[in-house]
């Protein structure tokens, strides 16, 4: 005689059955078990903080605020980039020197290229500083400011290795590039033209400056004074065939002469000589109005 299951008694196939269909009803986000318990979903561990800084909203819609403002970042990215170089520079090095985690810049950046974009538009508000005054001179106006970014650049520490390739576009960078095109539109130099002469002028200088602090042979990366490589230079140069190479061993010392002021003042003049011959409006004539 088959036995009549007791009330309860999981044993009963058709019991398990209503069981499992109980547990696996829909409700607000439980997950059934096998027993046909819900369990709570997880919840993500990961703050939703990215490059904006507007952080993770309180249950009262509130949001938390950075635990370090953007100034404070930049400022201590240019103390760290001075103090220890580009190399040195990282998210966890500029984090220590605000005394706080790394994780407290993603506020603000999300990578080390986020920070360098910062730090760039940074050094060039620096730079905004030391602007010359103008003279109502275009060439000697342009001139002035390429001599002024030289002595900026070759001042701060791996600041041409920071600018180089980058185009800020933060506060930084508008007082730098106005006064530039407000001197090239009193000229009368068209827009197209201001641009180009303002690029131009840019990578003419950081070229220059880039090139100059780095090392031009191992020897003077090992330490050996650069005056004395560059003749050791100029002699490996003259020692060529003359047969062969009349025009380089004539040339060898010109080549290899110190007189690194001397090259940049004949490469920036030979620069403001070109413009002499693009067209420029008469001053009485008014710039175009700008495009819509």
């Amino acid at each position: 005689m088959r036995r009549r299951p007791a009330q309860g008694d999981s044993s009963d196939p058709g019991l398990r059955r209503d069981a499992n269909a109980e547990g696996n009803r829909p409700d607000s986000g439980g997950v059934s078990t096998e027993r046909g318990r819900r369990q709570r979903p997880r919840r993500s561990r990961r703050r939703g903080v990215g490059m904006t800084g507007k952080g993770r909203a309180r249950p009262d819609g509130t949001r938390k605020r950075p635990a370090v403002t953007l100034d404070a970042l930049v400022e201590a990215g240019l103390t760290v980039l001075e103090r220890d170089g580009l190399d040195a520079l990282s998210m966890r090095s500029v984090a220590a020197e605000l005394e706080v985690r790394a994780p407290s810049l993603y506020w603000h950046v999300r990578d080390k290229e986020e920070l360098l974009d910062l730090l760039a538009d940074g050094l060039l508000g620096r730079g905004a500083r030391e602007l010359p005054p103008t003279h109502g001179d275009w060439r000697v106006d342009l001139r002035e400011l390429a001599w002024s970014f030289r002595r900026f650049l070759k001042a701060n520490r791996d600041s041409v290795r920071v600018l180089m390739g980058r185009f800020p576009s933060g506060p930084g960078m508008a007082p730098v590039l106005e006064h530039q095109l407000a001197v090239l539109d009193e000229a009368g130099f068209d827009r197209q033209d201001a641009a180009y002469i303002t690029y131009g002028l840019g990578l003419l200088v950081s070229g220059f400056v880039y090139s100059e602090q780095r090392p031009i042979t191992a020897a003077v990366a090992a330490g050996v004074p650069i005056g004395e490589a560059v003749s050791a230079i100029g002699d490996t140069i003259a020692a060529f065939p003359a047969d062969t190479y009349p025009h380089l061993v004539a040339a060898a010392r010109e080549l290899t002469a110190p007189n690194i002021d001397e090259r940049f003042t004949f490469v920036l003049e030979r620069f403001l000589d070109g413009l002499v011959a693009l067209p420029r409006r008469p001053k009485t004539e008014p710039p175009a109005a700008a495009d819509a």
